[in-house]
């Protein structure tokens, strides 16, 4: 590959971390994609020049999102007596996760950016919503009995509480 056809064009945050996204054009694509391998984001282009990032970031957060969820949710799900029914992941700007009356979680694609602790924090707090659906003392009680650093994470996401993104 010649020097021509990579270039550095930004840093995305992946799990607490920030790396480097390399351009690449590669002329048999229509639209670009990305994935990440060796410490960088590879963004394969159709054509050199700028490119929008947007769309083919959120699609990669949304695969690494369902596969890191998925595992830490088979993680923690065995420390929890009640069982959620499914969980998707969403693009709501107004929330990290939820967890509704059905049992179904949401986790928004956004958290892949943070650090696995404070990922961790927002599965557990709506795992723990499935035995209380609200922000009482005994939920709070339960969330630090899974997750000890909770109020030091809830700070890395920018959530008091459970207020705003």
């Amino acid at each position: 590959m010649s020097s021509e056809n990579k270039r550095v064009s930004t840093y995305c945050n992946y799990l607490g971390k920030k790396y480097p996204v390399i351009a690449v054009v590669n002329k048999d694509i229509k639209k670009p994609t990305i994935k990440f391998e060796k410490g960088e984001f590879i963004c394969e282009c159709p054509s050199p020049g700028p490119v929008e990032l947007y769309e083919p970031l959120k699609s990669f957060y949304m695969k690494a999102a369902k596969k890191y969820i998925d595992k830490r949710l088979r993680y923690y799900q065995k420390e929890f007596k009640e069982k959620y029914k499914s969980y998707t992941i969403t693009n709501d700007d107004r929330k990290w996760g939820s967890c509704d009356s059905k049992r179904n979680l949401t986790f928004n694609w956004k958290l892949m950016m943070f650090p696995e602790n404070a990922i961790d924090y927002v599965i557990v707090h709506e795992l723990c919503h499935l035995s209380h659906m609200n922000h009482d003392r005994s939920f709070w009680r339960l969330v630090g009995k899974h997750c000890p650093t909770y109020k030091e994470d809830m700070k890395i996401i920018g959530a008091e509480k459970t207020r705003g993104l």
